[in-house]
């Protein structure tokens, strides 16, 4: 995404998001995640922590969005939360006892499909290159080499992201390849592009909002709270259940479609363009389904047996449709590069 329009997408979704647009929040979400996630793998160095973090900072920032003003405050505030939070991680003991909603567990589970033992082989792998090479690599280098090779090797891109000017991006982007070796460095690149956070990263952080709301509020929306069946507080908590799931889908519906135009602009065929664009609307709608059902079987006095059932329902489908949404991405790269 070009800065320009990036700040246009920033000027026309941040006012929108604030008004509770969700399908706006989500385009924000997608256009800025890999950042956030760079942002906080350069203080961290672990790339399943650096995800934690960035989903914690996304959620912040729909909870406080209301109170940013101009729409040029949003990157700079944005990563700030996420290096502040990072910075309290790696101070704080990294092991402690934290109480696990299995629920939650599940969702995440099922939005980032599990892979084979051999991609997970190499995804393993790739973390381990990732940690050893940003110890080598100087602090202030460190978020500009991750989001150089995440965002396509584009200066202009990391520098509108960053807060920062090309000439500074190129200086630390030479410091950070000078205490790397050849080698080591090309093992940094593909490392780095393939943990950037992709539609699993903006599903997890849908299911997140979604299971925001209270759940007082949510029971008596579904009718299993006294008096919910009344106009009133029932109502009321109905809505805001309706706005959570709205938020929750919104963000991942929105993510997936600003992918999907981004690999439509590259693909040369008619036939790779429907099939992105049928790809995009049964991945879309799959995450969606299930985010509406993880927050209806946590009030519906499920089993663990059957919620764990519906998750594994879910994760054989979506991986089935990850796996020719990559196909399709890797065609349209190719096609690009050519």
């Amino acid at each position: 995404m070009t800065p320009d329009l990036l700040d246009s997408l920033i000027a026309r979704d941040l006012p929108a998001a604030q008004r509770g647009d969700a399908v706006a929040y989500g385009r924000l979400v997608s256009a800025t995640q890999r950042m956030v996630a760079s942002v906080a793998l350069a203080v961290t160095r672990d790339v399943h922590t650096s995800e934690d973090i960035a989903q914690e900072t996304f959620l912040t920032a729909w909870q406080r969005i209301g109170q940013l003003g101009h729409p040029g405050s949003f990157l700079p505030w944005l990563r700030q939360v996420a290096r502040n939070r990072a910075i309290d991680h790696v101070r704080a003991q990294r092991y402690r006892e934290t109480p696990v909603d299995p629920v939650e567990t599940l969702a995440t589970v099922a939005a980032a499909p599990q892979h084979g033992p051999a991609e997970q082989f190499v995804s393993d792998q790739d973390a381990r290159h990732l940690a050893q090479a940003l110890d080598e690599i100087p602090e202030t280098s460190r978020d500009v080499l991750l989001l150089y090779y995440r965002e396509g090797e584009d200066t202009r891109e990391v520098a509108a992201l960053l807060g920062l000017t090309e000439a500074a991006v190129r200086k630390r982007l030479q410091r950070g390849r000078d205490a790397l070796r050849a080698e080591w460095l090309r093992r940094f690149a593909d490392a780095a592009r393939g943990s950037a956070p992709g539609m699993a990263f903006a599903a997890t952080v849908g299911a997140a909002v979604a299971a925001m709301a209270p759940a007082q509020a949510t029971a008596a929306g579904l009718g299993l709270g006294a008096g919910a069946g009344k106009l009133g507080l029932g109502g009321k908590s109905l809505l805001a259940v309706l706005g959570a799931l709205a938020a929750a889908i919104g963000v991942v519906v929105g993510a997936v479609w600003l992918e999907t135009r981004y690999y439509l602009r590259r693909a040369r065929s008619a036939a790779v363009r429907r099939a992105i664009v049928h790809n995009g609307v049964l991945y879309a709608a799959l995450l969606a389904s299930y985010i509406g059902l993880l927050a209806w079987v946590r009030h519906a006095h499920w089993s663990p047996n059957q919620i764990l059932a519906l998750a594994v329902v879910y994760v054989v489908l979506i991986s089935l449709v990850t796996v020719e949404r990559r196909k399709h991405m890797r065609k349209t790269r190719r096609d690009h590069e050519d």
